[in-house]
């Protein structure tokens, strides 16, 4: 039986051009010391060249995932419907540690985004192996008072004395 070894193509109507019907991409590998985000990067480009959509990327990226970045897709994000959290949550799993210590998570302040500030801290304190309890402490203590303030619960005046 003789195999087609010829990729799948289509014929561009405005050139006559056979064009590959999808793009040709290396797979994501975290073990062959890949960084997801110029993966992802790469990922979207070769997506853009070939006119896909984020529809069709939600699909097909299984396609383009090995090792541990299969099994992860596979055990975490089949229900996940938007691409650009899947590509979030990619990053948050896949991410390069860098060293980080004590001083860098307890001294990382909100600035603009809340949302990137809550990324940034949490990975920081997972890095540092830090407990659930301690990263959400963490994550007030690198706010602004007027917001610690907004975010504290005050008991009732006759709560606080302990009687009730």
């Amino acid at each position: 039986m003789e195999t087609n070894n010829q990729p799948n193509l289509a014929i561009n109507s405005n050139t006559n051009q056979k064009i590959p019907s999808e793009p040709f991409l290396i797979a994501f590998d975290p073990e062959n010391g890949m960084r997801i985000e110029a993966w992802l990067e790469y990922f979207n480009n070769a997506c853009k060249i070939s006119n896909k959509d984020n529809d069709w990327k939600m699909l097909n990226i299984s396609k383009y995932l090995k090792g541990s970045a299969l099994t992860h897709y596979i055990n975490s994000c089949l229900n996940i419907s938007n691409f650009d959290d899947l590509c979030t949550i990619l990053i948050e799993n896949f991410i390069k540690p860098n060293i980080v210590n004590l001083s860098d998570f307890s001294q990382h302040q909100l600035r603009n985004n809340l949302d990137e500030y809550f990324h940034q801290k949490l990975n920081c304190g997972r890095q540092l192996g830090l407990s659930p309890q301690l990263i959400l402490e963490g994550l007030t203590d690198g706010m602004p008072t007027n917001i610690k303030q907004l975010m504290t619960i005050n008991l009732p005046p006759h709560l606080q004395n302990g009687s009730r």
